[in-house]
C-alpha cells in the first residue's frame, strides 16, 4: 500500500510539473475554494487574499469563523510578554487591556464584514490570545454586552457549533443569559470557558436549545447546581457533557436522559458536592480526575459502572482502595486509560485488582506519574489468570524499575491474544537513564513476547 501511494504521488507531481507553472488551485470553483479556506483560522484565511486577485475577498464568505491564534501569533505574544516581564516588571495591566481591545476589535470587524449568507457552520471565539494576570478584584476591561452581541450574531447565522473561550488566569466575563431565552433548533454544540454562567443561565440554555448534543462548561465561578432531567424535557438530545474547574459546584444530577453517552468531570471540589446518575441507558464513557466520583462509580453495586465501555481516570484512586473496598465488576468495559500515581507498594496490587474486575478489556493505556519513596517497589504476588480479549497495551512514563517490569510481565502473561505492546520511557529522565531503561525493557520483554506481537519501545 505504501509503494502504491508513493507511485501515485510521483505521478501527480509529474502532472503538476507539466503544467508550466499554471495555478491549478485558483481554477477551482468558488464553492471548493471557500470549503478549503473555511477550514483555516480567520487570520490564515485573510492571508490568502494576497495570493492573487482570484482569492481577494474570498475570506469574507467563509462558512466557519475560527479566531484561535496561529502558531506565529502565539510565539509573538509569548515574546512580547517575556520582554515586558523583564523590562517593565509585573505590572502589565495597560498592555493587557490594549491587547484585549485589539482582539475584540478584530472579531467585531470580521463579523461586520462576513458575507457568508444566512448560515454559518461554526464560530470559535478565543479571547485573549495569552493568559493575562488581572487580579481577582479588578473588572473586565471590555464594554458590557460584548459577549452577548457575539452570541446574537452566531444565533442569527444559525450556527451549529460555538466555542467561546476567555483564556485568563483569574478573570471571568460577566454574562447575562438574555441570548438563551428563545427556542433554538440549530445549535448542536456549545463550549464556554471563562464565562460566568450561573444556574439560571444553564437552565435556560438546556431548556431552549432543543437540538443541543454536546455541552462544555469550564471555569465558571457561579455554577452551583446542575440538573439535567429528561422527564422535564431538558436538552432531550444531549449526548456529551463536560464540567471542569467549576469550584463552587455542589450538586450534579443527570437522570432519565435516553441519549446521554459520555461525561467528563475535572477539577471539581475535593469534597462537598454530590453526583447523581440515574436511568442513562446509553451512558458508556466516563472521564474524570475527581476521586469522590471514581469511588462512587467503581464501587460494587453501582448500576452505572456495569454499563461503561470506556473509562479514563486521572487521580490517586488505587492508593485509596484496599481489600475492604470491593470493586464493581465492569463486564462491558473495553477501553481504559489511567494516569497512575505510585505512592505505596500496594499501588500495583490495587491496579491488578482493578484489571481483574474488567474481564472484557480490549485496550489498556497506563501513564505512570509521580513516585514517592524511591523508584523501587515490591509488587505483591498476584494470581494471573487470563484475558483473551486484551489486545492493545501501552505503558508510558516508565523509569525502568523492577516493579514496572513485573507489572508489564503480568499483563503480557494475562493477555493471551495480545497484538501490540507499546512501552514509552519517561521523557523527563536523562539521556543515559532513558538508554538504560530502554535496554532493560527490551531485555525483559523481547524473550517472552510471541513473534505475532508488535513490540514498540519509545
Amino acid at each position: 500500500e505504501k509503494r502504491v501511494a508513493a507511485s501515485n504521488c510521483e505521478i501527480n507531481n509529474n502532472n503538476i510539473n507539466n503544467d508550466d507553472g499554471v495555478d491549478m488551485i485558483s481554477k477551482l470553483s468558488d464553492d471548493i475554494l471557500l470549503s478549503i479556506i473555511s477550514r483555516l483560522t480567520v487570520a490564515e484565511a485573510v492571508c490568502t487574499s494576497i495570493l492573487s486577485t482570484r482569492w481577494r475577498g474570498l475570506h469574507k464568505y467563509i462558512t466557519r469563523l475560527d479566531f484561535s491564534p496561529t502558531s506565529k501569533q502565539l510565539q509573538a505574544f509569548k515574546e512580547e510578554e517575556e520582554f515586558r516581564l523583564h523590562k517593565v516588571g509585573h505590572d502589565n495591566r495597560l498592555f493587557e487591556e490594549e491587547l484585549i481591545r485589539k482582539c475584540t476589535s478584530v472579531i467585531d470587524r470580521t463579523l461586520d464584514s462576513n458575507n457568508g449568507g444566512s448560515i454559518l457552520e461554526e464560530i470559535r471565539f478565543y479571547l485573549p490570545w495569552f493568559q493575562i494576570t488581572t487580579c481577582l478584584n479588578e473588572s473586565w476591561p471590555i464594554e458590557s454586552g460584548l459577549v452577548e452581541r457575539w452570541l446574537d450574531f452566531a444565533f442569527s447565522k444559525q450556527v451549529q457549533t460555538i466555542h467561546l473561550h476567555i483564556n485568563t488566569f483569574h478573570l471571568r466575563v460577566p454574562f447575562s443569559y438574555s441570548n438563551f431565552t428563545s427556542i433554538n433548533k440549530t445549535l448542536k454544540e456549545i463550549s464556554l470557558n471563562g464565562i460566568d454562567l450561573d444556574d439560571e443561565g444553564l437552565r435556560l440554555l438546556l431548556s431552549n436549545f432543543v437540538a443541543l448534543e454536546r455541552l462544555s462548561i469550564e471555569r465558571s465561578d457561579k455554577l452551583s447546581d446542575v440538573h439535567i432531567l429528561g422527564d422535564h424535557l431538558i436538552a432531550p438530545k444531549l449526548k456529551h457533557l463536560n464540567i471542569s474547574a467549576c469550584w463552587d459546584i455542589k450538586f450534579i444530577e443527570i437522570r432519565d436522559m435516553t441519549n446521554f453517552e459520555s461525561l467528563r468531570l475535572y477539577h471539581l471540589p475535593l469534597i462537598g458536592y454530590e453526583l447523581v446518575l440515574e436511568n442513562l441507558p446509553r451512558f458508556v464513557q466516563l472521564d474524570t480526575n475527581c476521586r469522590k466520583t471514581e469511588i462512587e462509580i467503581l464501587s460494587r453495586g453501582n448500576v452505572i459502572s456495569e454499563q461503561l465501555v470506556k473509562l479514563k481516570l486521572s487521580t490517586y484512586i488505587f492508593d485509596v482502595y484496599n481489600d475492604y473496598m470491593p470493586l464493581a465488576r465492569m463486564g462491558k468495559l473495553k477501553h481504559v486509560e489511567l494516569e497512575f500515581s505510585i505512592y505505596t507498594d500496594r499501588s500495583f496490587h490495587e491496579l491488578v485488582r482493578f484489571m481483574d474486575a474488567c474481564p472484557c478489556l480490549q485496550k489498556l493505556e497506563i501513564k505512570m506519574k509521580s513516585r514517592w519513596g524511591g523508584e523501587h517497589y515490591c509488587m505483591e504476588v498476584v494470581k494471573k489468570g487470563s484475558n483473551d480479549h486484551l489486545k492493545w497495551v501501552k505503558l508510558s512514563g516508565l523509569e525502568g524499575c523492577s516493579c514496572e517490569m513485573k507489572f508489564g510481565s503480568y499483563i503480557v502473561g494475562k493477555a493471551t491474544e495480545l497484538k501490540e505492546l507499546v512501552m514509552e520511557i519517561c521523557p523527563e529522565k536523562t539521556d543515559e537513564s532513558r538508554r538504560r531503561a530502554r535496554a532493560l525493557v527490551r531485555k525483559c520483554f523481547q524473550p517472552i513476547l510471541p513473534d505475532s506481537v508488535n513490540f514498540v519501545i519509545v
